[in-house]
């Protein structure tokens, strides 16, 4: 049986060359600032970046929150509208030719350019921002899930059927488990989109969020805090992939074994 040591080495094991390949970036980071080959203006020091960081002046938890009350929230309306969806259109020959034309056309849009119109629709307040993140989690779990619950081994429906069994335990037995790993593909672009459509959202307009931060920096040409609020949107979306990783590897134990 693993150990709880055994499982962090072999997980460092695993991680060995993103490991490498960060470390090497920070040392030839701090090697360009210390010979000043690119102006500080330009790229701020590894150091002034950590100060920032833990800088109090920023209130990085009040900003944190802000960008991440944004993200679950959108984050689990799109999912759910997402998946309910994709059910519905997987059920009806009828709806599968009449949407996915636009389905494919309005996700084929930059979303960044809906941004204005959601704006003089819905104001200049959070639920507007959480639209946004809606909008663009929405359609990659629509169109990941999709075909998963429509491409199902016929043989498998015609079996269901011959046992007496209905449309909603054909769906509860047989779709939705086929569905599961393109379901957690859309998941996992849902997450980071989330991410993205909160930044965006508070590009636009917003007095709090990392976005805010990102803007504020850029206006006060401040790269440090720039950057820093970079690494910390970096490390917000890989704690939030690497929860949605989670969750599939719990609903699904063969997942783990596929590598």
């Amino acid at each position: 049986m693993p150990t709880s040591r055994s499982r962090i080495i072999t997980a460092l094991k695993d991680r060995a060359s993103a490991i490498s390949v960060f470390v090497v970036v920070i040392l030839l980071w701090q090697c360009e600032s210390s010979y000043g080959l690119i102006s500080q203006f330009l790229l701020p020091t590894p150091v002034s970046v950590v100060a920032e960081l833990f800088s109090v002046t920023a209130n990085w938890p009040a900003q944190i929150y802000v960008t991440l009350k944004e993200v679950l929230v959108g984050f689990f309306f799109g999912a759910l509208s997402g998946v309910g969806l994709a059910v519905m259109v997987a059920e009806s020959a009828f709806l599968r030719k009449t949407l996915m034309p636009y389905l494919i056309g309005i996700e084929a849009i930059p979303k960044i350019a809906l941004a204005p119109l959601i704006y003089i629709l819905l104001g200049f307040n959070d639920l507007a921002r959480i639209i946004m993140v809606i909008l663009l989690v929405f359609f990659p779990i629509v169109l990941t899930t999709l075909p998963g619950l429509v491409d199902v081994d016929r043989d498998l429906i015609y079996l269901m059927k011959s046992l007496g069994a209905e449309e909603t335990q054909i769906l509860y037995k047989v779709r939705l488990p086929n569905s599961t790993p393109q379901l957690f593909i859309g998941l996992r672009l849902g997450v980071l989109a989330a991410v993205i459509g909160s930044v965006i959202a508070e590009f636009v307009s917003s007095t709090a969020g990392l976005g805010f931060i990102i803007i504020s920096a850029q206006s006060t040409f401040n790269t440090s805090l720039a950057f820093a609020a970079f690494i910390i949107l970096a490390l917000l979306s890989l704690g939030l992939y690497g929860s949605v990783e989670l969750v599939a590897h719990v609903t699904m134990p063969w997942y783990g074994r596929k590598s």
